[in-house]
């Protein structure tokens, strides 16, 4: 939501910020949804401001610019700190004055002080601005790729797995159905889920309650997002607590992380062999390929060698066959990155064509592939395929 705001404050000059807006925008609501029956902008909104209002008078005490977010209009204001200036000790004689410097245009350094600030506030601000100058789909290879997720005149779901449930599913060795988890029953079930573990069952309710989601997923979205637009397309953010089987069937989707953030991967997973697996021991996540050696994948890191990632890049009819959904699932942030970087090379995609052994122009056929993703990650090219997979309908 902060994000949002200040975008559109920042990029398109806005005045005004209404709360539909919002929850259209950033919450997924209808565009004639009623406001007054659904207060959940007016209470993110309120967590928000106090946040705001406790970073500049804690951590960021010395920042140059302060935003605040006025009460009835979600548009934030920046403005510039007042500064107290000490007062001069008095001179003993009278001395030649250097001449003063300039008092500089605040309008001049602002925008260096707002970059500055974003830093601090969220590093996901940079990492957007710095994405969206370059656009994604630009060759033929990737264009027929991201054509058949993003269709012009078409809204595509960009559903964010909930951090909290995987959390917690890792901690009870409990997995989560997605009947569970649409009907909410799961939360009821708490008390039972964490008997015989060291989870204190009032610790797991909280932990359910709570609406979390991966930063490495977050990030992604600022590059997704121009993507969809060069496709003449757009995007609509939906977590995942908040999605439902009426978009699955009817949209098509992007749908970010494994099984255990992301429930809605579920309808899919019978067609997969390649999945997740969660490694207690070492608090991570793994590959498996249910089709040859499970544990193949599963290797523990060289001394002082940084660790390659994983991920795994999956294309589906939704449920109810008029779209498409692609699910991206990783290690880490940085392999799910590497990912989307890997789909958006025309290189690296005229080489998974050819791999699926498809024409030049004919559209990518429903597929899945596992990526190791180089500990480098500077470059889609230092990403490999391990595996590819024709999908039958």
């Amino acid at each position: 939501m902060f994000i949002y705001v200040c975008d559109r404050v920042l990029d398109h000059e806005v005045d005004e910020i209404h709360e539909q807006e919002v929850g259209r925008r950033v919450f997924g609501r209808p565009a004639d949804y009623d406001t007054s029956a659904d207060n959940t902008v007016r209470v993110h909104a309120s967590m928000l401001r106090k946040r705001v209002n406790q970073y500049f008078a804690n951590e960021g005490l010395s920042e140059p610019v302060v935003i605040e977010i006025p009460r009835g209009n979600y548009a934030p204001v920046f403005h510039e700190r007042a500064v107290k200036l000490a007062q001069p000790e008095p001179l003993p004689q009278p001395v030649e004055a250097a001449p003063p410097e300039p008092r500089r245009d605040w309008r001049f350094w602002l925008p260096a002080a707002l970059a500055a600030l974003f830093v601090a506030v969220s590093a996901f601000v940079q990492l957007h601005h710095q994405q969206r100058s370059r656009p994604l789909a630009s060759e033929p290879t990737v264009r027929q790729f991201w054509s058949q997720v993003f269709q012009p005149s078409r809204t595509t779901d960009l559903v964010l797995g909930d951090a909290t449930l995987a959390l917690f599913e890792e901690q009870t060795g409990r997995q989560v159905a997605l009947a569970e988890y649409f009907d909410r029953s799961y939360l009821n079930m708490a008390d039972t889920w964490t008997t015989g573990t060291q989870v204190d069952p009032d610790r797991g309710k909280m932990l359910l309650l709570k609406r979390q989601t991966n930063y490495g997923e977050v990030a992604l979205l600022g590059q997704i997002t121009d993507t969809a637009h060069a496709e003449q397309s757009d995007t609509k953010v939906r977590f995942a607590r908040e999605y439902s089987f009426r978009d699955i069937k009817s949209d098509n989707a992007v749908l970010l992380g494994n099984l255990a953030s992301n429930p809605w991967v579920e309808p899919f997973q019978n067609r997969q062999t390649l999945r997740w697996k969660y490694d207690a021991t070492r608090g991570a996540y793994y590959p498996v390929d249910n089709a040859a050696d499970q544990e193949k994948y599963h290797t523990a890191p060289q001394t002082g060698q940084p660790a390659a990632g994983y991920s795994t890049v999956s294309l589906f009819p939704n449920m109810g066959g008029t779209g498409n959904v692609l699910i991206i699932s990783g290690t880490g942030g940085t392999a799910m990155s590497g990912a989307l970087g890997f789909l958006s090379d025309e290189h690296a995609m005229s080489q998974l064509r050819a791999q699926l052994n498809i024409a030049p122009n004919a559209p990518f056929p429903y597929f899945e592939a596992l990526l190791c993703i180089g500990s480098r990650n500077s470059l889609p090219r230092d990403s490999s395929v391990l595996i590819v997979r024709r999908l039958h309908q």
